[in-house]
């Protein structure tokens, strides 16, 4: 059985992924995006949810071939959420599961040239996200812009805005 997952947390989780696998697919042919990433929070979008207090990406695969990333999120109202996904780059749907290893929802990822597109569905509440994800030319900043969709039809867009954590960055508290 799927755990239920609250829609912000969803949307949360949409964005965080989106940013996962923009950088995996724009670095395929660039810089390898393996490493963290934190969002931008000032440059990012969030639609009519609130934004969360941070959002780190850690991506750990990215091949041509496949791709696997985490992302630890400090939601709106201070709680930790994580979750994580790997699998192949060739739009299959794929377990996105919890922290817990429980399995939330489902993701596919494929290249499009440059950008990584990425579909998202959770079986728990019947709504769905595409993403489209590029990387910026020095291989520093990943935009990806999702649309959902919930069970009633409604639509939102969102832009993530993930920028590298470099050597430096870590250094700082």
């Amino acid at each position: 059985m799927l755990k239920r997952v609250n829609t912000p947390v969803v949307v949360v989780m949409v964005m965080l992924l989106n940013g996962a696998l923009a950088i995996a697919q724009t670095n395929a042919s660039k810089t390898s995006a393996v490493g963290t990433w934190r969002m931008d929070l000032k440059q990012s979008t969030f639609g009519s949810e609130a934004p969360p207090k941070s959002v780190t990406l850690n991506i750990i695969k990215d091949t041509p071939e496949a791709g696997a990333w985490r992302v630890d999120v400090v939601d709106s109202a201070g709680k930790p959420v994580s979750y994580s996904w790997s699998g192949p780059l060739d739009g299959t749907l794929q377990p996105l599961k919890g922290a817990d290893g429980q399995v939330i929802g489902k993701e596919s990822l494929k290249r499009d040239g440059d950008a990584l597109l990425r579909h998202g569905e959770d079986p728990s509440d019947g709504s769905l996200f595409d993403s489209r994800a590029t990387m910026s030319a020095d291989g520093n900043t990943i935009t990806d812009v999702t649309t959902t969709k919930s069970k009633d039809g409604k639509t939102s867009k969102a832009t993530s805005v993930y920028r590298r954590v470099t050597d430096a960055d870590r250094g700082r508290k």
